[in-house]
């Protein structure tokens, strides 16, 4: 009954979709019910009305294949009659004879509409086939099921063939195989495929099942369960081999898109830190545990650990993990099908306790190690439907996997630590959950998930299940050992201890009989005992007490274990009660603990420094030294990677290490003696004497004898830490770096500070059931003060040191959230007055906006998304602010009456709320001092689109769909019409400026206007003719439209009116003029422009891309490593990154230039190292297009300059899984290029892989299955599913399977051809469509194909004709010699320029370009015309596409793209895109009576050597094409270098064969083609005879 009710929902499936696909219902009359034979179906059609009358006979090839594609729908076509005979439309083959009814009458009513009919039934022939061969076979509910999916598919398909002929869309896919080339039919088959998968692995895992049993039923009978056991064991192989399955292309992403959280990451460091603090031996006890073996033995479902506070439970969960990825590991986990995963919930990091991602890295874990799950998660994630709740993400990710019988060998584990910090909510949701596993494994059936539930007993007050769980509570008698484990690891490092070892060494150097009696064991032995003892088997009981007497001396030690707390929540109170008593003032301590007990992430220790320093600002020097003394025991500090041996962080050393090593005194003297530096540095200034002493006393007014007044006593005049503040009040911002003093390096003011543990947290925010402590803080307040603090920081600017911008980070994200928890109505009047004049200072006035915007630390920081998903991509927030400022109706006497205007107006309207900001940030955008202000520096790109979103929402603060899910890294301004930008600059409130104008222009540039960012600049020059940025802007303007004299000799006065101050700018400006004349051929005026740039500014990302071609073009290779050297050993600002991982991080494409260097300068490893480097900045952006492009290009120099073969195509692998989780509009625009780029390097090396293999005796597989993949385009399997329907594209590696099939395989002629049709059939297209500007494209492919397949008689004749151009040019030249007296003529001058052209044309469109400014987005690389029409009035048909590195959009060249390589290969340049255009107009001729198709030939990029040559194309004496390699050709002396394998880029193989193409045989064109005699105007033509019969054979 399941299989009758599966086949019925997949064929009601088929027929929903067919009803939506043709807009209509599938009603079948009786008539078409009765109908059982084709031949019924025909004269049904034919009698139906007048127009079909004689049907059969007009149509006869279309009846035929009727005939053919029907035929076994009739007898298959009525099988599970029960499931799918239902009204109206009666069983399979009635529905299908039905649609194709309605088919026949969509196609009369369309001129040619048959023809193409019969083309489509023709390519459903590999169905016909299948159906054919079921029926062959007994009839079976499995193959019921795969007849039910084809037969479904079918109708599908023919519903789809209905709707593109009554749309007229047919005509496109004529001589084309549709079923790949339309999207829509395609992802039917994908379903097809799918879905005869899934049921494929049914069968597998029904047949393991039914082993399993009978060799459970048999196991007494010694002969039997010896023959189970083989086919357990093959059914082990074979699913091994299922689970070694490579994981398809886009899953990889998709799967990380969706569970990699945040919290995956965190949970790894929680359990590495855990872990390294375990100590050998710890939990061992648990294996005594009846219930703990029994979980381990699968024989339960749930292991519930309960114990108290401190008790080491996260010590437990982390020996629990441990032990079991030990145990798995140990059994071969890939065999097994045990999957483990953990968790570790936190009170205090918000990441840690929402439920659905709790599950969600549980599955991200699982995931990682099982690829089988991993693509079940896949096709879970495909709809966030299926995770957007805990509850979902439990059912579709774990239920559904692990309660399915297709997975019965699988099982998960799931490790979940301090499920009791969760909120209530949470727990019981998750116990919930796990409930049902209870219930799953009742009848002492296996689990197949197992959950290990570790925290305190409190959570058995959340556990609502039906009867008592058995659980293991962790006690003194059962952690005494783990305990005392760990007591004496720590005692090993008491100074007490250490002191009395170093005793006994000296006693044991005395006489034997002076001796004592040593100490230290003895003191070992009664600390232990006595700290054990009142522990009571509490950890952290016992690392308080530890961390109290660390460094006592032992009279202090004994003072404090007479009398220690007795519960561990009494130690907390000591160790709290002990710090209060330290402190004369407690405040300070008391506000460290509000903001790390409310914080919504963990603070950084700097962050904290600035907090405590409110409101003086006064820095506290010795707080870290309280971080590792007294506040120790409390928090716990995770000090980020640093140079230990860097200067800068040795200003004052502070380490924990200093002062435990028992050096105080030491350390505090260096401490002081570099303070007096710092403050004193002038010996004039401050000299330690009475007169000086007595000088200063008279100055402030009295006598050097008297009493001064200490009252006011400053022991540092003015001191401030250097955190880059500066206080808004006093209306100054300092620019100079170093006036402040350098307190902290800064990776202690990076560091992260948390509470040791949760108990200290828990300690001070329940109040209720405790005395008092004078360290308690006000729970009810803290939201407040933590928001009015935020106001306070955000109070500060900031000056041009960037490094300090961090510490604003936290107000500028998080005060809206504390502002949301603080219910307005329970705070009194003039709080409620705080919290809104801090609102509007931030959201009104200019400083405020100014001090909120500002704080990204760059133009990659997140903060720019933070704003945007804040603000924009939900109205939460909005409303949130909109609500304080409605109660300032109340407020009258604190606020002007404008102030109350705005405000009223802000709380009903959020687009009131953001106008303040927007004009703020257009004065900021447009308004300048002059053209030496530093603001210069930034172009305000980001600022103006927050400025589109502000003005894009509606009144309750709502945004359309498309800008909701925008970030940073797809800006565009192509998609801002311009004037919608012209709207934002009127927010300036300033047209008249040239900063106005400028500013302005400079974005049009970037959206490609550039009519209306000429009007602007030469607006703002007539104004201020010196400026030197509206020349810059006109220069690029008029390099991007190829006028370079123009462009040179305004980028020369742009440079020459610099400021002073600016003139490291020509780092930026030169480099251009340098690109410009390397274009135009001033080779040498290119170079010394590129040097002086580089020159001017080192760091300068384009001087540095400018100059590396420059040196490469001069072949000095010692000079281009010495600059990257320079690049890599020298840093950019305080990120830590190298000047060369910040270039490639940039998109700059200088690999193929470093790789000549590289491999001429003996490979330096720095190299590499770079790149690995930058590849690992790139992947942690959030930029698509950078990743899939920087894993690409790195593989190919692995390949082309390391001779690194495995890296390269791991790199590929990496880049092709990239691009298939990208953006739809990202592959919609670039994806081809990317597939086709690192597809075919990729495929051509499985080629070649697979080949040698098969050559050395080894199994190719692994190389085959991969190719396999990369050919077909659809769905597919590397297992040996006979089933499967494969379809390939017309792509190179649909070609090299094919030559696989052919070659190796000795595959059956209809296998391997089915590989080349689809190709095939679109070169022939290209060859009789009415444009003649891809004739030569389409030749070369087609001949490139028949190499492929063997035909070279085909293929040479091609050739011929291909190179028939340059035999003229050739036998031109030789007539002309003595033209001239250096031998050359004119024309063929002429024809080599033009020839020139035509390579550098075709290369621009194919090659990757990457000169992009990644910093300033501008328009430097790409094209449009400056039109003639009046300003601002915008253009909505802009040109190219953003951010496209690989090409352009046009057939001409932006300045800065690659010059092209003598090394480019044909997989770098895959030929032309072949653009089918319309039939309707062939342009054909008749000869004799014969018809042929005109040809448009040309000199060509198809007729120059790929290799490291310099022959021109009318200089080689030969030219070889690869047979294998897609189009490379060489000619003879580079091919010599290929066989020798001396390629400077490896290219190609010596192991391929090569077709000469030159010179010419004698009567090679004429195999295919015809030279028209002069009168009918010369050329040559291709006989359509020739082509209709090579089409014919292939259709």
């Amino acid at each position: 009954m399941d299989d009758q009710r599966d086949m019925r929902a997949m064929w009601d499936s088929a027929v929903a979709a067919y009803e939506k696909e043709t807009e209509r219902k599938l009603v079948t009359s009786f008539a078409v019910r009765e109908i059982t034979t084709v031949d019924g179906l025909v004269d049904l059609i034919e009698h139906q009305s007048s127009d079909f009358s004689g049907f059969r006979s007009r149509h006869a090839k279309l009846a035929s294949r009727l005939q053919n594609c029907l035929k076994p729908v009739t007898v298959l076509g009525g099988i599970a009659k029960d499931a799918l005979s239902t009204s109206p439309y009666g069983p399979a083959s009635s529905a299908i004879f039905g649609a194709v009814m309605h088919l026949v009458q969509a196609a009369h009513k369309v001129s040619e509409a048959f023809d193409w009919v019969e083309e489509a039934l023709g390519q459903l022939q590999d169905f016909t086939d299948r159906l054919n061969l079921y029926r062959q076979n007994t009839m079976d509910a499995i193959l019921e099921k795969k007849v039910t999916a084809i037969l479904t598919c079918l109708l599908k398909v023919i519903g789809r063939c209905e709707t593109m002929i009554t749309r007229g869309r047919f005509k496109q896919y004529f001589h084309v195989v549709f079923l790949v080339k339309d999207e829509k039919t395609k992802k039917i088959l994908d379903e097809l495929n799918e879905s005869l998968e899934k049921e494929q692995r049914y069968v597998i895992a029904a047949s393991y099942a039914s082993q399993k049993t009978t060799e459970a039923g048999v196991k007494t009978i010694t002969e039997t369960a010896t023959e189970t056991q083989k086919g357990v064991e093959s059914a082990y192989h074979l699913l091994e081999d299922l689970r070694a399955r490579e994981i398809t292309k886009d899953e990889d992403t998709l799967v990380q898109r969706s569970l990699e959280l945040p919290a995956a990451d965190r949970t790894l460091e929680l359990y590495e830190e855990f872990r390294s603090k375990l100590v050998k031996g710890t939990g061992n006890w648990l294996h005594k545990e009846p219930l703990f073996t029994a979980w381990t033995e699968q024989k339960v479902p749930i292991l519930w650990v309960f114990g108290g506070p401190g008790s080491g439970k996260s010590h437990l969960s982390t020996w629990t993990i441990q032990h079991l990825l030990r145990l798995y590991d140990e059994n071969h986990v890939e065999t097994s099908g045990v999957s483990i995963a953990y968790f570790y919930i936190r009170e205090n990091e918000q990441q840690l306790r929402e439920p659905n991602a709790v599950l969600k890295t549980l599955a991200w874990q699982i995931a990682e190690r099982d690829p089988i799950f991993k693509k079940h998660a896949a096709n879970v994630c495909s709809s966030k439907r299926n995770i957007i709740n805990v509850e979902q993400t439990w059912i579709n990710l774990f239920v559904a996997f692990y309660q399915s019988i297709a997975n019965v060998d699988r099982s998960a584990i799931l490790v979940v630590d301090g499920l009791d910090e969760a909120p209530r909510a949470v727990r019981c949701t998750l116990l919930g959950l796990f409930k049902g596993l209870l219930s799953d494994s009742a009848g002492g059936a296996r689990p197949h998930i197992q959950v290990a539930v570790i925290g305190r007993i409190t959570l058995k007050g959340d556990m609502d299940f039906e009867r008592e769980e058995k659980f293991i509570e962790v006690s003194r008698e059962k952690n005494h050992e783990d305990l005392d484990r760990y007591i004496e690891d720590r005692l090993s490092t008491l100074n007490i201890i250490k002191r009395l070892g170093e005793l006994d060494k000296l006693e044991a150097r005395k006489p034997l009989k002076k001796q004592a009696k040593p100490q230290a064991p003895v003191a070992r032995r009664k600390l232990k005992d006595k700290i054990s003892s009142y522990a009571d088997g509490v950890f952290l009981w016992a690392k308080l007490l530890l961390d109290q007497i660390h460094e006592k001396d032992y009279r202090e030690i004994e003072k404090i274990l007479s009398r220690p707390p007795s519960s561990l929540e009494s130690m907390v109170k000591h160790v709290y009660q002990r710090l209060s008593a330290e402190e004369d003032d407690v405040e300070p301590i008391k506000c460290l603990l509000t903001w790390t007990a409310y914080a919504q992430r963990p603070l950084l220790f700097g962050e904290i420094e600035l907090i405590l320093s409110l409101p003086s600002r006064a820095p506290n020097l010795l707080l870290w030294d309280k971080f590792q003394g007294k506040l120790a025991s409390i928090f716990e500090l995770t000090i980020p990677e640093h140079d230990t041996d860097d200067g800068s962080n040795q200003d004052v050393d502070l380490s924990q290490n200093s002062v435990r090593d028992g050096n105080e005194s030491e350390t505090t003297d260096e401490g002081n003696d570099k303070l007096s530096e710092t403050v004193t540095t002038d010996d004039d200034d401050y000299v330690n004497s009475d007169e000086n002493e007595h000088e200063y006393a008279s100055e402030n007014g009295s006598d050097g004898d008297e009493q001064t007044d200490t009252s006011d006593f400053k022991l540092l005049d003015d001191l401030e830490m250097d955190r880059g503040l500066d206080a808004l009040a006093a209306g100054e911002i300092s620019s100079v770096a170093g006036e402040h003093l350098h307190a902290y390096a800064d990776w202690q003011s990076k560091t992260r500070v948390t509470y040791s543990h949760l108990q200290f947290r828990e300690f001070l925010m329940n109040r209720k059931h405790r005395d008092p402590i004078d360290l308690d803080i006000d729970t009810e307040k803290s939201q407040f003060g933590i928001a009015l603090t935020c106001f306070e920081l955000l109070q500060f600017g900031f000056d041009a040191q960037q490094n300090s911008k961090y510490l604003i980070d936290y107000p500028c994200r998080y005060f809206v959230r504390h502002l949301e928890q603080i219910d307005p109505q329970e705070i009194d009047e003039e709080d409620r007055y705080k919290i809104v004049r801090g609102i509007y200072w931030l959201f009104h006035e200019d400083r405020g906006v100014r001090t909120y915007f500002n704080a990204p630390l760059d133009s990659e920081s997140d903060m720019w998304d933070e704003y945007w998903t804040t603000w924009l991509a939900s109205s939460t927030h909005t409303k949130s602010i909109r609500t304080w400022l409605a109660y300032a109706d109340d407020m009258g006497h604190h606020f002007d009456n404008n102030a109350l205007l705005w405000m009223a107006a802000a709380s009903r309207d959020t687009r009131e709320l953001f106008r303040p900001w927007v004009q703020t940030l257009a004065r900021v955008w447009l308004t300048k001092s002059g053209f030496d202000d530093d603001a210069y520096m930034d172009k305000s790109e980001r600022l103006v689109w927050l400025m589109h979103g502000f003005t894009s929402v509606d009144e309750d603060g709502n945004i359309e769909s498309t800008l909701q899910d925008f970030t940073f890294y797809q800006l565009d301004f192509t998609k801002v019409p311009a004037p919608r930008l012209r709207e934002l600059a009127d927010y300036a409130h300033d047209d008249g400026s040239p900063h106005w104008h400028t500013g302005l222009a400079w974005i049009y540039m970037e959206g490609f206007y550039y009519e209306e960012a000429t009007y602007h600049f030469k607006a703002a020059l007539a104004i201020e003719p010196d400026a030197w940025l509206p020349k810059e802007g006109l220069a690029r303007i008029y390099g991007d439209q190829e006028n370079y004299s123009d462009a040179i000799r305004l980028m020369e006065e742009a440079y020459s009116s610099l400021p002073e101050k600016f003139d490291f700018l020509g780092g930026f400006l030169l480099p251009h003029i340098a690109e410009w004349k390397r274009i135009i051929g001033d080779d040498e005026g290119a170079y010394e422009t590129a040097q002086q740039g580089y020159r001017a500014e080192p760091s300068s990302h384009l001087a540095q891309d400018r100059y590396l071609r420059a040196l490469d073009q001069r072949c000095d290779s010692s000079s281009f490593i010495q600059v990257l050297n320079y690049m890599h050993e020298d840093t950019w600002s305080d990120t830590g990154r190298s000047l060369f991982v910040r270039f490639l991080s940039y998109g700059y494409d200088v690999f193929a230039e470093t790789g000549r260097a590289y491999r001429a300068e003996g490979r330096p490893p720095f190299i590499i190292e770079a790149m690995e480097q930058s590849m690992s900045v790139i992947l942690a952006s959030k930029d698509p297009y950078m990743k899939i492009w920087i894993q690409g290009e790195f593989g190919t120099f692995q390949y082309q300059y390391n001779d690194d073969v495995d890296a390269a195509m791991k790199l590929w692998e990496q880049a092709l899984k990239t691009l298939a989780g990208a953006p739809a509009t990202l592959q919609k625009e670039n994806g081809k290029w990317f597939r086709d780029r690192y597809g075919n390097l990729l495929a051509r090396l499985c080629f070649d892989a697979a080949v040698s293999a098969r050559k050395d005796g080894t199994n190719p597989w692994p190389y085959t299955k991969r190719l396999k993949q990369l050919a077909t385009v659809t769905s597919t399997t590397d297992e040996d599913f006979a089933d499967f329907f494969d379809f390939f594209g017309p792509g190179y590696a649909s070609m090299l399977w094919g030559c696989w099939l052919r070659a190796y395989e000795r595959a059956e002629e209809s296998i391997w051809r089915k590989t080349f049709k689809v190709r095939i059939l679109d070169e022939l297209n290209t060859l009789d469509d009415e444009d003649p500007s891809n004739d030569m494209a389409g030749l070369h492919s087609l001949a490139i194909t028949l190499l492929h397949l063997g035909d070279d008689e085909a293929a040479g004749a091609i050739l011929a004709i291909l190179f028939m151009p340059l035999k003229v040019v050739r036998d031109t030249a030789a007539e002309n010699t003595e033209d001239d007296g250096d031998g050359n003529d004119l024309g063929q001058e002429s024809t080599n320029e033009g020839a020139k052209e035509g390579v550098d044309g075709y290369r621009r469109d194919e090659e990757s370009s990457n000169e992009h400014d990644w910093e300033e987005i501008t328009a430097e690389d790409r094209g449009s015309d400056i039109g003639s029409s009046s300003p601002d009035k915008g253009k909505n048909d802009s040109t190219a596409a953003h951010n496209l590195l690989p090409g352009v959009q046009e057939q001409k060249e932006a300045p800065g793209l690659n010059p092209p390589s003598d090394t480019t290969t044909s997989e770098s340049i895959p030929p032309p895109p072949l653009v089918r255009r319309p039939t309707d107009h062939i342009s054909a001729i008749t000869i004799n009576g014969t018809i042929r198709l005109a040809l448009s030939l040309d000199i060509a990029w198809i007729h120059e050597c790929n290799g490291p040559c310099n022959t021109s194309y009318d200089d080689y004496s030969s030219l070889y094409i690869c047979k294998i390699c897609l189009g490379t050709k060489f000619c003879g002396e580079c091919l010599q270098l290929v066989k020798e394998q001396k390629l400077v880029c490896r290219d190609c193989s010596p192991q391929h064969s090569w077709y000469q193409a030159w010179p010419i045989p004698e009567g090679k064109a004429e195999l295919v083609a015809e030279e028209k005699k002069d009168g009918e105007g010369g050329g040559w033509v291709i006989r359509k005879q020739w082509l209709d019969k090579l089409r014919g054979e292939w259709l």
